[in-house]
């Protein structure tokens, strides 16, 4: 019987992590309105021209420079708010990496209250990291989060720039991203939405729960934690049930159980301990056999997930004979049995 490799896991990770999440889409327009509508705050008509200069600015950086002159001469405004959500969001938009960490930090220099930061910080932390400056990039996470501690934001944010590092084979970053992500799922887990987040973020966070803990689950699995690596992967697939990709990383760690079960049993001397042991590698196998059947029953008609199962095909197909007196007799069924019902 071939065996598969624990390895197979991370390879897996590394073509199909992440792939068809959601993002977040802030969606602020940057304009702030008129004192015609009854929802806008009450400022005066200089006050309201320095902040439409902001939206008139041609560029980022020109808008930035506006923004600053607005808040120097308005530093109570009511419109202030709205200034540095829009902001943070157009630079959050910028492509060019080094433009995008000149304009953060500028925005840095501007809007100063603890709530501003954090709108900006994962900006900072995205354009380090693709400028390839990963040291400066978790650097800045970590100096926010001195004075910070909750901001699920900023955590989440490097949690998941440690997992992309994990999967291009570089760990440098894991004990911290997992240090971020588990104190980041204890938050969202206990409900404690940091001050001054939104309802519309908030529910983001909450909502994607099972993504947070899939990361976790392949930051464990590079770090070569199985143990753990199993419960994340366990804990993601129970919250999205659908989710083929979390089948196919736990049929590995399930595997490689099984193997080291079936290793142990074979080198056992005959006698009542290794009957004792017998049942227990064949309860590991039909897992192996279980969780298979589950990955390719949902993993069905996903394009970015065909190679993967059909490859759990094959591996289902050698493990189901080997249980079954070489037959494949009542293999369908058993993965109809996990197949997605579509919503009436």
């Amino acid at each position: 019987m071939r065996i598969r490799s624990f390895a197979a896991g991370v390879a897996l990770a590394s073509v199909f992590f992440l792939s068809g999440w959601p993002s977040l889409v802030n969606g602020h327009a940057l304009s702030f309105g008129s004192q015609e509508k009854s929802d806008q705050p009450k400022v005066s008509a200089a006050e309201q021209k320095a902040a439409d200069a902001i939206t008139a600015a041609p560029d980022p950086a020109a808008k930035l420079k506006a923004a600053a002159a607005f808040v120097k001469k308005y530093p109570k405004s009511p419109l202030r708010a709205r200034v540095a959500i829009a902001l943070a969001d157009l630079i959050t938009d910028v492509k060019d990496a080094t433009q995008k960490i000149t304009l953060a930090q500028e925005y840095q220099t501007i809007f100063k209250e603890p709530a501003d930061q954090e709108l900006i910080v994962p900006s900072l932390i995205d354009g380090l990291a693709e400028a390839k400056k990963l040291e400066e990039a978790f650097a800045a996470g970590a100096e926010f989060l001195k004075t910070n501690p909750d901001s699920v934001r900023v955590l989440v944010k490097l949690m998941l720039l440690g997992t992309e590092q994990a999967k291009q084979r570089n760990g440098n970053f894991i004990p911290q991203s997992l240090q971020y992500g588990a104190r980041a799922i204890e938050l969202i887990e206990a409900k404690k939405m940091p001050a001054g987040m939104d309802e519309g973020s908030w529910k983001y966070y909450e909502t994607n729960l099972a993504s947070w803990h899939q990361s976790m689950g392949i930051l464990n699995l590079v770090k070569g934690d199985r143990a753990e690596a199993r419960n994340r992967f366990t804990k993601a697939s129970e919250l999205a049930p659908n989710d083929a990709f979390n089948y196919l990383m736990l049929v590995d760690i399930f595997d490689a159980e099984y193997q080291d079960l079936a290793k142990r049993y074979q080198a056992m001397p005959s006698g009542n301990a290794k009957n004792t042991e017998y049942p227990k590698v064949v309860a590991a196998l039909d897992k192996v056999i279980d969780t298979l059947a589950r990955a390719i029953a949902t993993a069905e008609g996903e394009t970015r997930l065909a190679p993967a199962r059909q490859q759990a095909l094959k591996d289902l197909e050698v493990y189901y004979k080997y249980r079954h007196d070489n037959s494949t007799e009542g293999m369908q069924q058993l993965i109809d049995k996990y197949k997605v019902t579509a919503k009436p």
